[in-house]
C-alpha cells in the first residue's frame, strides 16, 4: 500500500488517446538505442511535441519490467523524490512518518530493488527538466553513473536536464531524440488528419507542415478547429478559416501553459526579439535594450522555449514560427507604436551589418516604403545573393499599390526573386512590368533591362520544358551583351541547366563552371549553391561521386552564417542526398532528403519542393517501396502542373512510367504515352534522355524491341560522347533485358557484366534500385565462374565486399553474406575441408581424413581461396566466420 504522501498520478502514464498517432520510426529508434546498451535515452523538446505519449507507447511495448515516474517541482525535496521512486518500484510503503534520516535507507532500498532486476529494468522519467535541486539531482546522477548493468533510464525533458551526463556521451551510452526528430513529417501529418476524419488535399497538408513545423500540439488544435468548422465553412475558405480559429486556440494554450509562467523580464525579451525572424546576442541586445541579452537567451534555451540555435560564423537563434507569431500579435495588440520602433531599430542594425533583404523586410513591416525603395535601389543584386526568400516575397506583397510600386529597381529586385522562387506567373508579370517601364523611359540602364528580360524569358523556357528555345534565348542574349555582369552569369547558368537536361554534359559543365567563377567574383555566395548542385549532378552522372561528395561537404562547412540564406542550404543537403543514394547509402540519403523537404516546405513551394519530391520518389523506388515512390511522383507531377513547371513534370513522368511498367499499370502507361507524343510533336528530338529511356522501356513492353534498340543505340552514342556513365549503366541494363527477351543469354550476361564492371569502377551502387531487380537470376548466373567462362567473360569480378554493396538486396542477409549468396556456393566437400581447416588440420591430415590425395586437397583449398576471394588459410577462416559458414 502506498504512503499517503505519495501522489499516485505521478506513477502512471496518462492514458493513450484512442486515436494516438503510431510512431514506428521513433519507437524503433528507442528500441535500437536500448539494444546497443544506452544507459540514458532522452527525449528533449519543448512543450507539446508528444514526448509523454511516445514514452507511454514505448512502455506498452516492453517485455521487461518498467516503472513510470512523472516528476514535479516537489521532487526537488530529496525525501519526496525517493519516496516516489520507492513507490514506483512497487516497494512497500514505510510504516512510520518519514524524517530526513530515512533518506539513505530509502535510497539503499531502491538500489537493492534495481540490483535484483536480472532481466533488465526500464525507469521512465517524465518532465525531468523540473528536477533542479542539487541533492535531488544527485540521486538520478548516481543511477546513471553507477546503476546496475541492466538499468535503462528513458526520460522526457523540456530542454537539457540539469544532470551530469557527458560521461554517457563519451562512452556512447547516451541517445538524444530532439524536436527535429519528434516533429511530424508530411506522411505522419496525413495519417493524423485521416485518423481524425479530416479530408485534406496535398496543398492543405503541405501548408500544415510548413505552418506548424511538425509541432503536434499545433496540428491537433488545427484538426479540432477543422472538425468544428467543416459544416459551416465554404470549401474555398475552409483552410483559411480553420487556420484562423486554430491560431486562437494555440495562442490561448501557449498563454496558459507557457507565457503565464514566465518572469516579466523574460516575457518582455521574447516579445521584443520576436519582431525578427533570427537574431544573435548583439541584435537581441539592441531590440531588448538590455546589456544582459545573452543571459536572457540562455534562460530561454534552458527552459526550451521553442528556440533553435544555429552555430556558424555567428551564433544565431530563431523561435518556432508559431511562438513567434503569438508573441508578435501580443505586442501588436498591447503596444503597436513600440512594435513599429522595434522594426525600425532592427532594420537599421541589419542594414549596418549588410543583411539587406532582412533590412528591407523590417522596413516593410514598419511600412516605411521610402526606406524599402531606397535600400532596394542600392542593393538590388545583394538581394539575390542574400536569399531570404519569404521576406522578399512578403516585401513585394506589402509594397503592391503603394507609392513608388512601379519603381524600376523594385522591378529588378522582383526579377532577382523569381530566379529563385521559380514562380512562372510572377515571372511573366515581371517581364510585362519591365517592358512597361522600358516603354515609359524609366530605366537609366536599358541594356541591363534587356539582359534581365532575356534571363527571365530563358527561365520560363527552362521551367516550361522548352529546352532548345531556352538555349537559343540565352545564347542570343550572351552574344548581344558580352559584358561580364551578374545578369550575364545568370543567363549562362540557365543555359547550363538546359544543356544538362538535354544530356549535353560537357557544354553544361563548361557553362556552369564559368558562371560559378563569376558568381564567386560578384560575391553571390548563397545563390552559388544552386549552380553547385548542378555541377555536382554532372559529376554524379559522369561517375565521380567522390568529387560530388567533396563539393557538397565543402558547401555544408562554409554554409553562410546568416539564417537569411537558409533557403540555399537546401541545395547542399539535396546534393548530399543524391550522392548517398548513388552510393547505395540509402538511410543517409533518406535523412538528407527529409531535411531538404523540411527546408523546402518553409519557402514558396514552387521554389524547390517539386524537385525534392521527385528525388524522394527515386529514393523510395530504390528502397523497394513502390507505393511511396508512386505517391511522391504523382504528387510531384500534380504540384509541377499546378506551378506550370513542365520540365520537372515530364522528368517525374518518365520515372513514373518506368515504375508503371513494373507495376503493370497500363492506364498510366497509356496516359504517359499520350503526353510523350505531344512533347515529341512540339520539341522533336529535343527531349530529355530520361524521357527517351522511359520510352524505350515502354516500347519493349509493347512488343516493339526494334524501336527500343534503335533508341538505345542513339542514347548510347550520346552517353559515350558525353561521358555520361550513369546513363551508360541504365542502357546496359536495358540491353541485357532486350537480349534476354530474344533468348540470347550469352549476350545478356555480357551486358550485365558491363553494367557490373561500370558500377564497380565508378561507385554506382544502384544496380538493383530499379529495373535491375527483374534481372536477379541473370545476376546470380553472372557471378558463377563456370557460367562466366562459358560466356567468354574474362574480366575478374569485383572484390567480395564491393559485390555485396553493389548487389545488396538481391539475396537475404546483410553485407558480405549477400555476396557469398551470389557467388558460386561451396560444395559439400569444400565445406568439409573448411571445417577441418578450422580445427587446425594440415594438408596431409586433411588428405588422410578424407581418404583423398594431397593434390586433391590442394585443389579443394585453391577453390576455397578463389570463392572466398582470399590468398591464405587465416584469411579464409576469417571470411568463413564472417559469412557464418562455420558452426
Amino acid at each position: 500500500m502506498a504512503s499517503p504522501l505519495v501522489n499516485p498520478s505521478q506513477l502512471r502514464p496518462l492514458p493513450l488517446p484512442d486515436r494516438a498517432l503510431a510512431r514506428p520510426r521513433l519507437l524503433q529508434h528507442l528500441q535500437e538505442a536500448a539494444s546497443r546498451g544506452c544507459r540514458l535515452i532522452l527525449l528533449s523538446a519543448p512543450l507539446g511535441y508528444g514526448k509523454s505519449t511516445l514514452l507511454a507507447q514505448y512502455a506498452t511495448s516492453l517485455q521487461t519490467p518498467w516503472a513510470w515516474y512523472r516528476l514535479d517541482t516537489a521532487d526537488n525535496q530529496p525525501l519526496h523524490l525517493l519516496l516516489h521512486l520507492h513507490a514506483a518500484l512497487g516497494l512497500p510503503a514505510p510504516e512510520h512518518t518519514l524524517v530526513p534520516a530515512d533518506e539513505q535507507r530509502l535510497w539503499r532500498t531502491v538500489l537493492q530493488c534495481l540490483e535484483q532486476q536480472s532481466e533488465g529494468f526500464t525507469l521512465i522519467l517524465d518532465d525531468l527538466h523540473l528536477l533542479r535541486a542539487d541533492r535531488a539531482r544527485h540521486y538520478i546522477e548516481q543511477l546513471l553513473r553507477f546503476g546496475p548493468p541492466g538499468l535503462l533510464v528513458l526520460a522526457a525533458s523540456e530542454g537539457a536536464p540539469e544532470l551530469a551526463i557527458n560521461h554517457l556521451r563519451r562512452d556512447e551510452r547516451l541517445a538524444i531524440i530532439d524536436a527535429r526528430e519528434l516533429a511530424l513529417d508530411s506522411e505522419e501529418i496525413g495519417q493524423l488528419a485521416s485518423g481524425r476524419g479530416a479530408r485534406l488535399d496535398a496543398d492543405a497538408l503541405y501548408q500544415l507542415r510548413a505552418g506548424s513545423e511538425g509541432w503536434i500540439t499545433g496540428l491537433l488544435f488545427w484538426l479540432t478547429a477543422y472538425r468544428e468548422l467543416v459544416p459551416a465553412s465554404p470549401q474555398p475558405e475552409l483552410v483559411r478559416s480553420v487556420t484562423r480559429q486554430a491560431y486562437t486556440y494555440v495562442s490561448d494554450f501557449l498563454a496558459e501553459e507557457l507565457l503565464a509562467r514566465l518572469p516579466a523580464e523574460l516575457l518582455a525579451f521574447l516579445e521584443r526579439t520576436a519582431v525578427v525572424q533570427t537574431f544573435d546576442p548583439e541584435l537581441a541586445g539592441v531590440l531588448s535594450e538590455r546589456p544582459d541579452a545573452e543571459r536572457l537567451i540562455h534562460q530561454v534555451q534552458r527552459r526550451d522555449l521553442f528556440i533553435e540555435q544555429r552555430s556558424r560564423e555567428r551564433v544565431e537563434y530563431r523561435y518556432h514560427r508559431v511562438l513567434r507569431e503569438v508573441l508578435y500579435q501580443r505586442l501588436q495588440q498591447r503596444d503597436p507604436q513600440l512594435q513599429q520602433q522595434l522594426h525600425q531599430m532592427a532594420a537599421a542594425w541589419l542594414l549596418e551589418h549588410r543583411r539587406y533583404s532582412e533590412a528591407i523586410h523590417q522596413y516593410g513591416r514598419a511600412r516605411d516604403f521610402n526606406a524599402v525603395l531606397a535600400t532596394a535601389e542600392r542593393h538590388t543584386f545583394d538581394l539575390l545573393r542574400d536569399g531570404q526568400i519569404n521576406a522578399l516575397v512578403d516585401l513585394l506583397s506589402q509594397v503592391s499599390g503603394e507609392s513608388g510600386s512601379d519603381h524600376f529597381t523594385l522591378a529588378i529586385s522582383e526579377a532577382s526573386i523569381v530566379m529563385v522562387t521559380n514562380d512562372i506567373a510572377r515571372t511573366k508579370a515581371c517581364i510585362q512590368r519591365l517592358r512597361l517601364l522600358q516603354r515609359q523611359g524609366v530605366p537609366r540602364n536599358p541594356e541591363r533591362v534587356q539582359q534581365t528580360i532575356a534571363y527571365l524569358r530563358t527561365l520560363l523556357a527552362y521551367l516550361g520544358g522548352n529546352l532548345r528555345h531556352g538555349l537559343e534565348l540565352a545564347s542570343q542574349a550572351l552574344q548581344r551583351y558580352p559584358q561580364r555582369n551578374s545578369a550575364g552569369s545568370v543567363l549562362r547558368f540557365i543555359r547550363a541547366r538546359c544543356l544538362f537536361e538535354l544530356g549535353q554534359l560537357a557544354a553544361a559543365r563548361q557553362d556552369v563552371e564559368q558562371a560559378l567563377g563569376e558568381f564567386d567574383e560578384f560575391g553571390f555566395s548563397g545563390f552559388a549553391n544552386i549552380p553547385h548542385l548542378l555541377l555536382g549532378q554532372i559529376e554524379l552522372a559522369q561517375g565521380d561521386s567522390v568529387a560530388a561528395m567533396r563539393r557538397f561537404l565543402a558547401l555544408e562547412h562554409k554554409s553562410p552564417a546568416t539564417a537569411s540564406r537558409n533557403f540555399y542550404e537546401l541545395f547542399h543537403h539535396l546534393g548530399l542526398g543524391l550522392v548517398f543514394a548513388q552510393q547505395n547509402h540509402l538511410e543517409q540519403a533518406r535523412q538528407r532528403l527529409a531535411k531538404t523537404e523540411t527546408l523546402a516546405l518553409g519557402f514558396p513551394h514552387s521554389a524547390a519542393l517539386v524537385q525534392v519530391l521527385h528525388h524522394k520518389a527515386c529514393l523510395h523506388d530504390a528502397l523497394g517501396d513502390q507505393d511511396k515512390a508512386q505517391a511522391h511522383w504523382d504528387e510531384a507531377r500534380r504540384m509541377a502542373r499546378q506551378f506550370r513547371q513542365f520540365g520537372v513534370y515530364r522528368l517525374a513522368g518518365a520515372w513514373r512510367a518506368r515504375l508503371a511498367l513494373r507495376q503493370r499499370d497500363q492506364d498510366f502507361i497509356l496516359h504517359w504515352l499520350e503526353e510523350w507524343h505531344w512533347c515529341q510533336r512540339h520539341y522533336g528530338e529535343d527531349l530529355m534522355p530520361e524521357e527517351w529511356l522511359a520510352y524505350a522501356w515502354v516500347q519493349r513492353h509493347l512488343g516493339q524491341p526494334a524501336l527500343a534498340e534503335q533508341i538505345l543505340g542513339n542514347l548510347r552514342e550520346q552517353a559515350d560522347s558525353e561521358n555520361n556513365r550513369r546513363l551508360q549503366l541504365d542502357l546496359w541494363l536495358l540491353d541485357a533485358t532486350l537480349q534476354r527477351d530474344r533468348g540470347d543469354q550469352t549476350a545478356a550476361l555480357a551486358c550485365l557484366d558491363e553494367a557490373l564492371q561500370l558500377a564497380a569502377s565508378h561507385g554506382f551502387g544502384q544496380l538493383l534500385h530499379h529495373e535491375g531487380r527483374e534481372l536477379v537470376e541473370l545476376f546470380r548466373q553472372l557471378l558463377q565462374p563456370q557460367v562466366r567462362r562459358q560466356a567468354g567473360l574474362e574480366r575478374p569480378l569485383p572484390p567480395r565486399e564491393q559485390l555485396a554493396a553493389l548487389l545488396a538486396g538481391l539475396a537475404g542477409g546483410e553485407g558480405a553474406t549477400q555476396a557469398q549468396a551470389l557467388l558460386e556456393p561451396l560444395t559439400r566437400r569444400e565445406l568439409d575441408v573448411l571445417r577441418r581447416m578450422a580445427r587446425g588440420q594440415s594438408n596431409q591430415q586433411l588428405a588422410d581424413g578424407l581418404f583423398v590425395s594431397l593434390s586433391t586437397v590442394k585443389t579443394h583449398i585453391n577453390n576455397l581461396f578463389r570463392k572466398l576471394d582470399v590468398t591464405d588459410r587465416d584469411a579464409a577462416l576469417r571470411a568463413a566466420r564472417e559469412l557464418r559458414l562455420l558452426d
